[in-house]
């Protein structure tokens, strides 16, 4: 299912996990900083009480101290009330530091309560607010006492009051503590708190780790690698390898694209296929119009050829003849009157003249089949025989033998040089026999026919250590330029002396060179110098033979 998602849906998931991710460390970060934040407030409020507890314990600490030095003196005004109510001389400021601890009570009270329902931390209050309660009520009875007007019921309160401003100090005093302990116990009382965060963080930073590399193998598997195999398969068609095909195991664009690039170099191989058959079938048409017209060329010198011995053929048939006349009719009857067996005299004379006519007939005519057949050898312009293991100084051989007696080149002299072993190169033998005779012939087109010194050699060299068939054919006519040398392999361009010449001969057998993996070089010192060209075939099959196969097979 993952693999016929499109690049669009794919890219969707990944935002979406990536978004996920981003919550994730997002949530355990700004929880963090949140719990730091309410920390850092209850810390503050918890802060603010401490003055308030301070507060409230010195006012009542005053309150105790106030109260001793006062009793003597509402002892000795205690009469004085009795007879004038007005006189509240003793107890008016004690009233007034009782409601100052009442106020500073008050105020301490409402931040318990404010912080109790607001904090996170540190939010039990309970024991503070106990305590403040108690301290009310002890405060309450205290001013009820103070209140008292009966001597005997006052002196009793007087000692009641000591005992509660005692017990009041002691609980004033206790608040400080409440907290200081608070304190000391919030490190156990945060531990599980702070651990399960901890453990949230851990886990929350995992799971993004996780979901991250999960993302990864993802987006390469799904996308990275694909776009690779792409970007690799389309440099490759490029590079003009278009055997070659992109696979891909997903269904998305990428597979789309691939699948566009694999049908394109299908197609161009298949248009460079049919291109290639064509040219091919022009060229085996332009090879064999020049063949015809090598041949025509050859034709004219073996009528000449042939001419010498049919002439043989026809003086020895005369001759034979008239032998055979004299045998099988006796001229002289007198010679025939004296002679015992005439028949057998005469035959005996002439057996020996009867049986050289005959062998040289017999020569002859084997003497013209030879002609023929290298005629004939030369003019088949079926199909062209494959490529095989082929002996060059055999090539060579017969194709100097059917040329050096042909009529225009009889006053040329050409010189062959073969190696001493079989000199084995992986060609055509007909093409090769097509590559010798146009270099041979052009040549001895090359050299003045009016000069006696005139010469060509052709030289064949195996080279077994390169795998190699060197071939020399070198002259001693009338060179080349540099001009002619840039152009000597274009097509229709010539330079012969008589003019003729279609111009075709030297860039089909640099093309039937190059077609067998090998190398021609054409060489000149210039005009009145000479040329030399020197051919190089390989001795095996080489890689090169195999490309035209290999396309053939990627686009079947």
């Amino acid at each position: 299912m993952l693999s016929r998602w499109t690049i669009r849906k794919k890219l969707q998931i990944a935002m979406v996990v990536l978004g996920l991710v981003i919550a994730v460390l997002g949530y355990s970060s700004f929880r963090g900083v949140y719990a730091y934040k309410e920390l850092v407030a209850t810390l503050s409020s918890r802060a603010s009480e401490i003055p308030l507890t301070a507060e409230l314990t010195r006012a009542i600490d005053d309150l105790r101290v106030d109260q001793e030095p006062a009793q003597s003196r509402e002892i000795l005004t205690f009469a004085m009330q009795e007879t004038d109510p007005s006189n509240s001389y003793a107890r008016k400021p004690f009233s007034d530091r009782l409601q100052q601890v009442r106020e500073i009570l008050a105020r301490y009270k409402s931040r318990l309560e404010s912080s109790h329902t607001d904090a996170l931390f540190l939010a039990d209050r309970s024991e503070e607010l106990e305590t403040a309660e108690k301290i009310g009520e002890l405060i309450n009875e205290i001013a009820w006492r103070n209140g008292q007007k009966d001597l005997m019921t006052h002196r009793v309160a007087r000692l009641q009051q000591e005992q509660d401003l005692d017990q009041l100090g002691e609980l004033a005093h206790q608040l400080p503590n409440l907290l200081t302990l608070r304190m000391v116990s919030f490190r156990d009382e945060v531990r599980i708190r702070y651990r399960t965060w901890i453990i949230m963080a851990w886990s929350s930073a995992i799971l993004a780790i996780g979901m991250l590399v999960g993302l990864f193998v993802y987006a390469r598997s799904a996308v990275v690698r694909p776009f690779k195999n792409l970007l690799y398969g389309a440099r490759r068609v490029a590079n003009c390898d278009f055997a070659y095909r992109i696979h891909t195991s997903s269904s998305d664009e990428i597979a789309e694209l691939a699948h566009a690039i694999n049908l394109s170099a299908q197609s161009f191989l298949a248009i460079q296929k049919d291109l290639k058959e064509q040219v091919r079938q022009r060229s085996e048409e332009v090879i064999r119009n020049e063949q015809l017209a090598s041949v025509g060329f050859l034709a004219a010198g073996v009528a000449h050829e042939i001419n010498n011995p049919l002439a043989a053929i026809a003086w020895s048939a005369e001759a034979l003849e008239a032998r055979l006349h004299r045998i099988l009719h006796p001229v002289m009857e007198e010679t025939l009157e004296h002679s015992a067996t005439p028949t057998e005299s005469l035959a005996g004379a002439d057996l020996d003249t009867l049986r050289t006519y005959l062998r040289r007939i017999q020569d002859e005519a084997f003497r013209c089949k030879g002609i023929t057949e290298r005629l004939l050898d030369f003019s088949r312009l079926g199909t062209i025989q494959r490529k095989q293991q082929t002996d060059m100084n055999e090539i060579v051989e017969d194709v100097v033998d059917m040329v050096r007696h042909l009529g225009p080149y009889r006053s040329q002299k050409i010189e062959v040089e073969i190696s001493d072993t079989p000199a084995i190169a992986w060609a055509s033998p007909q093409e090769m026999t097509q590559v010798v005779l146009n270099l041979v012939t052009n040549a001895l087109e090359s050299l003045d026919p009016d000069s006696r010194s005139g010469v060509v050699r052709v030289k064949v060299h195996h080279r077994p250590e390169q795998d190699q068939v060197h071939l020399v054919i070198e002259d001693n006519g009338c060179g080349m330029d540099q001009e002619v040398l840039k152009h000597l392999f274009e097509p229709f361009f010539t330079r012969r002396r008589d003019g003729r010449g279609t111009g075709l001969g030297l860039p089909i057998t640099n093309r039937i060179i190059t077609d067998h993996g090998g190398r021609i070089t054409p060489r000149s010192d210039g005009p009145g110098l000479g040329s030399r060209f020197e051919i190089t075939l390989p001795s095996k099959l080489t890689n090169d033979s195999l490309y035209d196969n290999q396309n053939q097979l990627a686009v079947a």
